[in-house]
């Protein structure tokens, strides 16, 4: 039985071929690679120059992207990298108004906002329903939306009572307030259900 050389074995699956450091003086391989300005062609390996680690590190610790560039083409660079400088246009100017009777969900107005002459479909009904800034506040005090039916109102309502209950919360003044508060937007919406 024969003994193996570990030694030849290693360097059988190695490219013999490896670049050598683009460092001036230096022999080791050049096996990492560095860009040799900012404006290169990422497909083109003669974009880069190719350093060993130690001189790669010297390169990295220099090389300033924004060198030669005003400030002004800096913030521009900036602003256009997070669209990852693609083209960009202001929302809904590039798209067609929505025609009349194509009515759907915008609970945000988003088609309001860009032009749209529609009237919004929310909750099924066509248009919003008119409420009052009250009303609107005491809907935003139990955390509920315009619209909303009377038993929705009564549901969250209990659900808040017990959450914020002074008893539950060991005399809680704090609470005590919020109770107060929800007791009294829930009063509120109750008589706008009734009127």
């Amino acid at each position: 039985m024969s003994r193996r050389n570990f030694s030849n074995d290693r360097t059988e699956g190695l490219n013999t071929s490896l670049r050598q450091c683009d460092h001036q003086d230096c022999h080791e391989p050049g096996e990492f690679r560095a860009p040799k300005s900012r404006m290169l062609d990422r497909g083109d390996p003669e974009d880069y120059q190719w350093f060993c680690l130690n001189h790669v590190r010297e390169f990295n610790k220099s090389w300033n992207f924004f060198d030669g560039m005003s400030d002004d083409e800096v913030l521009r660079y900036k602003d256009e990298d997070i669209t990852g400088h693609r083209p960009t246009w202001k929302m809904g100017s590039r798209t067609a108004k929505p025609r009349q009777h194509f009515n759907y969900d915008d609970p945000f107005d988003f088609q309001r906002d860009m032009g749209g002459d529609y009237q919004s479909e929310s909750n099924g009904q066509g248009a919003k329903p008119t409420v009052d800034q009250k009303e609107l506040d005491a809907l935003a005090v139990l955390n509920l939306e315009p619209g909303c039916s009377l038993q929705e109102i009564k549901r969250r309502h209990n659900e808040l009572a017990k959450k914020y209950h002074p008893d539950i919360r060991g005399g809680d003044k704090k609470a005590e307030e919020i109770l107060k508060n929800i007791n009294q937007a829930y009063t509120h919406l109750r008589s706008c259900a009734n009127s």
